[in-house]
């Protein structure tokens, strides 16, 4: 009897072993189907839209993939991005450092030095990356920008702050970086120009009241020479490109009514690997 018991209860445990990874790939199959359901839509068959290019590595939904599609188009430049409001492994900037891009983080939130994976470190001792972690405002962040050499030149801007993003966005927008991503409040309208009042030291309060609405960004960036060329599938971040590399290559009109998409909050679970940066052997350089 106590055999059998046994036999039984080691079943169970193999059996419970196997759970999460089923629990897993029915959640990815899921994943996979709601996002090809969503695809299907004719506003996303012509081939100059970016929502089919959306794949993720570093970013929290398909926004490396975007973003590689629209330097595809335009061409990369000098390789030279500024993220604002960024996580080391959760970032829109990660995959093309892993590319051989250099560039800066800001956000007074980032680890100290010591405590970045090892091969963050590396790159940083190399000159690829720098971070500052000062309180950002709108009054300090172009002096900031500037101080680091990235107060022009630059091919991507980054900009995701939760409360005051926007006023940090129209803050950026005089060092005309080629490419812009911005995080937007999904749950707000199309049509409705709304922005959070700027408070200097707000952080979000996990509430509704935070951002800007798609087309305030349109606005404010169409004031300053951008086309918005698309939005995140999630709802999360909108693509402004700089009006002189325009050409043909986007999908009009370039109006928030036209790209934008309602926010999907965990429209992607975690896929592949873990997220990395490649090693630097010790006889480098």
């Amino acid at each position: 009897m106590i055999k059998s018991l046994l036999t039984k209860l080691r079943t169970f445990k193999a059996g419970m072993e196997m759970l999460p990874p089923l629990v897993g790939d029915i959640h990815r199959a899921a994943t996979e189907s709601r996002i090809a359901r969503l695809l299907s839509n004719p506003r996303y068959a012509d081939p100059r839209s970016l929502a089919r290019h959306r794949h993720k590595v570093f970013s929290q939904f398909g926004q490396d993939g975007m973003i590689a599609e629209i330097f595809r188009r335009i061409g990369v430049g000098q390789k030279r991005f500024v993220e604002i409001g960024t996580a080391p492994l959760e970032n829109n900037t990660g995959f093309l450092l892993f590319q051989g891009w250099s560039g800066l983080w800001m956000d007074a939130a980032l680890p100290a030095e010591s405590d970045l994976p090892a091969e963050l470190r590396a790159v940083i001792a190399g000159g690829k990356l720098c971070c500052d972690r000062s309180f950002l405002t709108r009054d300090n962040v172009a002096s900031l920008l500037a101080g680091h050499g990235f107060g022009e030149d630059v091919d991507f801007l980054g900009v995701d702050l939760d409360y005051n993003t926007f006023h940090l966005f129209g803050a950026c927008l005089p060092s005309s970086p080629r490419v812009i991503a911005v995080e937007y409040n999904g749950q707000l309208p199309s049509d409705l120009d709304w922005v959070a009042p700027y408070i200097e030291d707000a952080v979000w309060d996990m509430t509704l009241a935070y951002g800007a609405s798609l087309k305030a960004l349109e606005n404010k960036a169409t004031e300053a020479g951008y086309s918005l060329v698309g939005c995140e599938l999630s709802g999360s971040d909108a693509f402004f490109v700089r009006n002189d590399l325009l050409g043909d290559l986007f999908h009009p009109p370039f109006t928030a009514e036209h790209h934008w998409e309602p926010l999907r909050v965990g429209l992607d679970g975690a896929t592949g690997h873990p997220p990395a940066y490649p090693r630097i052997p010790k006889n480098a350089g």
